[in-house]
């Protein structure tokens, strides 16, 4: 009995080990070469950059009203394009979740479009990269993948185990007992986890999600009627996310070689392969325009580190605008108390973390980081919250304006969050540096204005309508961002 007991302690004692060694060494083992990137400044005329917006709000009728130019954008930028397109996004697939309706076909929309493009014209050369999420990690068969690759577009599922792991507790366990097992699309017994219609998935989907980890990347680059144009955002082609609010950043010029430069190492360590291609002839020159701002590629942790220094750098006076659908970050919320503390204006407007495709949510992690941060500035860190209606606050801005006439923003798909920023999920962001009067920089102000002010809508609710003191939701807030066992 007494030996029986012994090598039961030895067992559980081995199996510590072996899950301690596992989680740290997949929490910081070496980045695939390209992860973690940030590109040179690109100077970019007034004509070359231009700031995008969908917005679901109320009119004063009260009617919910729906303006959406990012995937129109993208739309025409696919029917001009003549000899390359590029396509890296998180979602795309049609599951609508609980939600009993959807705006828009978004999904379909983009796949007939480039399906449409290759037909027109078959020589053109499309490579299209997503997360295994859209065919639940192996789990069953997406008809759009299969379609994109019937028509001869270039798919590849972006390999996440190359990726750091970010949920401490579990991860590691599907790396010593799980991930050997692969998955099977054949089906299984258990429930659709985002849609209500579609047939059971295996428990090794499951499995896999439970590592909430992702390609988060939302980018597309073409050859627009002889010009490279890149478009990064925080929209997904999603029918589910159709609705929600969400920013783009359209740069046309030379700034497209950094997108072709870190969607390549994506590729590369996912087992895929991009067409080769020429960037020169296309090249607009703007070099020595007195009008430009300079455009930055920025991904991953880089955009953590980008964020602080320019936080870091406030004086009193300048001012801070973020608009956001999720904030937990550790660093991030210690940065803007040490602003507001030091005289800077600081303004967020926060999704309120009560809509997920027609499922409630509890309110972590933005109400309770509403209050510390409102708590503990002392009333000086202004914020409000987005008038949600089922769909999203989607959008992941920051506008930094200072004194001096300058001005900082840095948008795309990193959400502000350990796992968006940490070197764990794979994000893309642009930072554009230029004069406070810089067209792009007055469009995007403009655009925080109105939804502040709720100026010719209802867009916005005062802090106190969403306000949460709660002491448990704080606990689990900070436990969920520190450990990873949650999908923020």
């Amino acid at each position: 009995m007494a030996s029986l007991e012994t090598k039961s302690k030895a067992a559980l004692l081995l199996f510590l080990m072996c899950w301690v060694f596992s989680g740290c060494v997949h929490a910081i083992m070496p980045l695939p070469e390209g992860v973690d990137f940030q590109g040179k400044g690109y100077c970019v005329g007034a004509k070359n950059i231009e700031f995008l917006a969908d917005l679901t709000y109320e009119n004063a009728d009260g009617e919910t009203v729906h303006e959406q130019e990012i995937f129109d954008t993208i739309f025409t930028l696919i029917d001009n394009a003549r000899e390359y397109i590029l396509i890296d996004m998180f979602l795309f697939n049609s599951y609508t979740g609980k939600a009993e309706k959807t705006y828009r076909r978004l999904c379909s929309e983009l796949m007939s479009t480039l399906i449409k493009k290759k037909s027109l014209i078959p020589s053109i050369k499309i490579d299209f990269i997503t997360d295994p999420v859209n065919n639940l990690y192996g789990g069953v068969k997406s008809k759009e993948i299969a379609m994109l690759r019937n028509a001869g577009i270039n798919v590849i599922y972006t390999d996440l185990r190359k990726l750091r792991d970010s949920n401490l507790l579990y991860s590691p366990i599907w790396r010593l007992f799980i991930q050997w097992f692969g998955n099977s699309d054949s089906g299984g017994i258990f429930k659709h986890p985002f849609s209500e219609d579609e047939p059971g998935i295996t428990l090794r989907s499951y499995l896999s999600l439970l590592n909430y980890k992702a390609n988060h990347r939302k980018v597309i680059l073409a050859d627009n009627l002889g010009k490279w144009t890149t478009v990064i955002t925080s929209a997904n082609p999603h029918d589910g996310s159709s609705a929600h609010s969400n920013i783009a950043l359209k740069i046309t010029g030379d700034f497209g070689r950094e997108i072709y430069t870190a969607e390549k190492s994506v590729a590369a360590f996912s087992h895929g392969k991009l067409h080769d291609v020429f960037f020169e002839h296309m090249d607009p020159k703007n070099a020595g325009q007195t009008d430009c701002v300079y455009s930055y590629l920025v991904t991953e942790k880089k955009i953590e580190e980008e964020l602080i220094q320019e936080l870091e750098s406030l004086e009193p006076g300048d001012s801070v605008f973020m608009a956001l659908f999720y904030l937990s970050h550790r660093n991030i919320i210690k940065a803007l108390l040490k602003a507001a503390e030091a005289g800077v204006n600081v303004k967020i407007i926060l999704d309120p973390s009560k809509d997920a495709f027609g499922r409630k949510k509890n309110g972590i992690p933005n109400r309770p980081v509403a209050h510390e941060l409102t708590k503990k500035s002392h009333g000086q860190i202004k914020i409000r919250w987005y008038h949600t209606h089922g769909e999203q606050f989607h959008t992941k801005l920051t506008l930094i304006e200072k004194q001096n006439g300058t001005a900082v923003v840095v948008l795309g798909s990193a959400n502000l969050t350990r796992k968006n920023i940490e070197n764990f999920n794979l994000e893309l962001d642009a930072k554009v540096v230029g004069n406070s009067s810089a067209a792009v920089i007055r469009e995007i102000k403009q655009y925080y204005d109105r939804i502040w002010h709720n100026q010719g809508g209802h867009y916005t609710e005062d802090y106190p309508f969403y306000e949460d003191t709660s002491f448990m939701k704080t606990f689990l807030y900070r436990l969920y961002e520190s450990t990873g066992i949650s999908t923020f």
